[in-house]
């Protein structure tokens, strides 16, 4: 089976492992740390590296990493590769004045909040390590991680974005001050002056960065949408390779579940894509549904398209969305009229009959309870697909 996402997933992994080994290597340098003490530095990022790249083999086997809206392999390693700069321009900072809080925004633009403060906390402990800083150091660029992500989660709306500003340039400014108290039992004006300086660049860096990154989140899943649906895409040729028949019923259903979420307002893209791929689990020779997720996750499938395979017929779980509402009723409603031959169908007044009864008793049978599908959306769709004359 051609897994093209594979290779880029290690390819990404590799490089992600590449730049913690080659980051603290320099760090080090800089420092003039001995070569015993930059053995050890990396032999804590060998097992960080093996704790953390199985968190995230994890939360992408559990549908958290899947080319969706929160992150992708490829956007991790961007992300990291940005925070890994921010340590080294960190190491030539004066102690207190690290831009350590600027780490957990970024990583939370290329990720999740989960990624981010595993990441924050790691990189702002093997500085603190390396540049040898005090216990209140460490305890404050600690606080910064968890203060960046607890903002990055409200910067998704833009409503609270000044007010997130202002937090930051308010962190920024007085908690330096008062660690820096708390280690030496004085205080420095210029901690104040360049706490408040460095948290206006991290504001200038909300403006011009972070919610670009946030809009590319959205950019990216409709261009994976796009591919997936076009026929030069691998499993779309595997499936054509495997049955013409079943990939004739894939295209059909693609087409006419886009139709019918675009007619009540759902995901026409998101609807499409995942009609298309509601029984590629027919590829792996055994259940529909287990197969379908396990190709869709190994695939790195969006989230949304996995959740709508994993309901595929209702037979673990019933549609839990409008576009997999939709998907069930296009797919049920195709299989049933494949079953009979085109002399029976030649009559209108019999192909609507079917769509009737069928339609019907999915809906009777509650199968779409939990989809948030309302009856007025129903019965336009109904409609919709009766009066369709091209439905085969």
């Amino acid at each position: 089976m051609n897994d093209r996402f594979v290779i880029k997933r290690y390819l990404n992994i590799a490089l992600i492992l590449f730049w913690t080994l080659a980051g603290t290597m320099v760090v080090s340098l800089l420092h003039g740390k001995y070569m015993d003490e930059v053995v050890v530095y990396l032999i804590i990022d060998l097992i960080f590296m093996a704790l953390f790249l199985f968190v995230l083999e994890h939360n992408r086997m559990h549908k958290s990493i899947s080319s969706n809206k929160e992150t992708t392999f490829r956007r991790i390693l961007h992300g990291y590769m940005i925070s890994w700069m921010l340590v080294l321009i960190s190491s030539f900072m004066p102690e207190f004045l690290k831009p350590m809080l600027a780490i957990p925004l970024v990583m939370a633009a290329f990720s999740t909040q989960g990624i981010a403060i595993c990441v924050g906390m790691f990189l702002s402990t093997i500085l603190c390590l390396i540049s040898g800083s005090a216990i209140h150091e460490m305890v404050l660029y600690t606080l910064f991680i968890l203060f960046g992500c607890m903002l990055a989660d409200a910067l998704e709306e833009s409503r609270f974005k000044l007010w997130c500003e202002l937090a930051i340039l308010a962190i920024s400014t007085t908690l330096p001050a008062l660690f820096y108290y708390l280690a030496y039992r004085e205080t420095k004006m210029s901690l104040l002056l360049f706490g408040a300086l460095e948290g206006l660049v991290i504001d200038i860096f909300l403006h011009l960065f972070y919610m670009r990154a946030v809009d590319e989140k959205e950019a990216e899943i409709s261009d994976t949408l796009d591919d997936m649906l076009d026929e030069s895409y691998p499993l779309c040729r595997e499936l054509k390779n495997f049955s013409k028949a079943d990939y004739k019923h894939a295209k059909r259903v693609s087409r006419l579940s886009g139709k019918c979420a675009r007619l009540v307002g759902a995901d026409e893209r998101l609807s499409a894509v995942a009609g298309f791929y509601y029984r590629i689990g027919i590829l792996e020779g055994e259940s529909i549904v287990s197969g379908g997720i396990r190709i869709a996750q190994r695939e790195c499938f969006p989230e949304d398209v996995i959740r709508i395979i994993s309901e595929y017929n209702g037979e673990q779980e019933l549609p839990s969305t409008i576009e997999s509402a939709i998907v069930h009723m296009v797919d049920g409603l195709m299989k049933k009229l494949e079953l009979f031959d085109e002399d029976m169908m030649s009559s209108g007044w019999n192909q609507n009959m079917v769509i009737y009864q069928t339609l019907n008793d999915f809906s009777t049978q509650g199968l779409y309870d939990k989809s948030g599908l309302s009856m007025n959306m129903f019965l336009k769709i109904r409609e919709y697909l009766v009066n369709e004359e091209a439905l085969l």
